[in-house]
């Protein structure tokens, strides 16, 4: 078996649901997605997650209080999370992906 660092390994944003109306694209892997909607919920982390599910439910926690502080918005169109227009969306559409 060939090991491939994550460094160097592409990885294309998925869709992910956050909650019934919200949606984002993100590059966080598929295990990591109910950790992800926790965070984004408000829910506390769990204590037995792993660091890259903590990391996760951190992301989320993150995209919600930018959603509540008006960086972020809901897109009526689809419903996307998406970086509120006005804002550096060079570099925080970059951390949307990559967080």
């Amino acid at each position: 078996m060939r090991s491939v660092s994550l460094a160097t390994k592409h990885r294309n944003p998925i869709l992910v649901d956050l909650t019934e109306q919200v949606s984002a694209r993100t590059t966080i892997p598929q295990d990591n997605h109910p950790a992800l909607r926790s965070g984004f919920a408000g829910f506390p982390p769990n204590p037995r997650w792993n660091l890259t599910k903590y990391r996760a439910w951190k992301v989320g926690c993150q995209w919600r209080s930018a959603l509540t502080k008006g960086e972020m918005v809901v897109r009526s169109t689809d419903s996307m999370l998406v970086v509120a227009a006005g804002q550096d969306q060079s570099a925080t559409v970059q951390q949307v992906l990559i967080s």
